[in-house]
């Protein structure tokens, strides 16, 4: 019986380390990874890769003693030593600039340089992720944060010039918000309706002005600023009306007595409980309990 025993429970166990080591595999799938004293590139195996010396550069670059390797493929005729890795992405080696395992046939070898945030620059050129900002002045240009630009004349986002943009006013609010004397932006489009002068950011979603409040690049209908407040996910009221980031106005609510049951789409007032801005009919809000927060396995 003892006997049996420990074979069950020796299969478990090595069932268990070949499921381990499958989820491994299957977690990582981009770029580089080693495993098992062997090199792989998404799940292709690096036989000429001397592991020893392996060294992972990003997502598509990746070198070792002896090779320098482009999405899992040698490339030809580069030692290790001349290989010049620059930063997302960006790279230059045989004379030539690389990003992303593209050329970039417009880019000067000699004066080419990383500045950060995805760009780079030469005497003659600027680029954004690889692709060539035509219009950008060279000497003046500077990344700011979140896939802004600038430049004497014009700011940019991401590879985009947008048009009307003060440089000298610009500023970068957050992740998602920018402005300047006039125009207020979320990533590059005009937030039309907005007041750049009172515009301020509340968080990454929420913004307000003098007249109103924004989620995201919408405003809020019948929003009031100066009582607004931002509750649990997807919930946030004013003295006036509750909002749901999924549909507005919560219909029938009321925001006296409105107050959110943890961040996954639950709420009450003092008529009614709610399931993403929804009535559940059949629910009392003085009895109702919230069920538990769903479990995702991964």
């Amino acid at each position: 019986m003892k006997k049996v025993f420990f074979l069950i429970f020796s299969l478990l166990i090595l069932f268990r380390m070949n499921m381990n080591a499958q989820m491994e595999m299957r977690i990582i799938q981009v770029g580089y990874i080693k495993y098992d004293n062997r090199v792989f590139y998404e799940k292709s195996e690096i036989k000429q890769a001397d592991i020893a010396t392996f060294e992972i550069i990003d997502d598509i670059y990746g070198k070792d003693k002896y090779h320098v390797y482009c999405k899992g493929k040698k490339i030809e005729n580069l030692v290790p030593k001349d290989f010049i890795y620059l930063g997302d992405y960006y790279a230059k080696y045989n004379n030539t600039v690389w990003y992303s395992a593209e050329k970039l046939d417009k880019a000067n070898f000699e004066s080419f340089v990383f500045i950060g945030n995805y760009y780079a620059k030469d005497k003659n050129n600027v680029f954004f992720g690889g692709r060539w900002l035509k219009q950008a002045d060279v000497s003046s240009f500077e990344p700011l944060a979140n896939g802004y630009s600038r430049d004497k004349n014009s700011i940019y986002f991401v590879a985009t010039k947008l048009d009307g943009a003060d440089p000298a006013t610009f500023k970068v609010l957050n992740s998602k918000y920018a402005k300047d004397k006039a125009i207020v932006y979320f990533w590059d489009t005009k937030i039309e309706q907005a007041d750049a002068l009172t515009f301020e950011v509340l968080n990454e979603e929420y913004a307000r002005d003098k007249n109103r409040v924004y989620y995201n690049s919408s405003a809020l209908e019948k929003s009031d600023p100066k009582t607004f407040e931002i509750l649990d996910n997807p919930y946030s009221k004013d003295k006036n009306y509750v909002y749901c980031t999924l549909g507005g106005i919560v219909q029938n609510s009321d925001p006296k007595t409105f107050k959110t049951l943890g961040d996954y789409g639950y709420g009450k007032d003092k008529n009614h409980v709610y399931y993403y801005g929804k009535i559940l009919k059949d629910e009392n809000p003085r009895s109702f309990i919230v069920p538990p927060m769903p479990r995702i396995d991964y």
